[in-house]
């Protein structure tokens, strides 16, 4: 699937102040591609979570040696 080909299976609607709100996803054009796919799905997660607080490896391996994850 050419890069043009995964744009058209995607589509962004926006409100009336003409802001992004929505994204609509045709899985089945997505679905021929998976490594497009996985690439969609790493650029939402970064998104959802680009004004999270960050923490160092540290913090965040002592959270998951609590968590009996590591």
């Amino acid at each position: 699937m050419k890069k043009q080909d995964a744009m058209e299976a995607i589509t962004i609607l926006r409100n009336e102040t003409n802001n992004h709100r929505l994204m609509q996803i045709d899985l089945d054009l997505l679905a021929k591609n998976e490594a497009l796919l996985e690439d969609l799905y790493d650029i939402l997660a970064i998104e959802l979570r680009k004004n999270e607080e960050s923490v160092t490896w540290e913090e965040a391996k002592k959270d998951l040696q609590k968590q009996g994850k590591l």
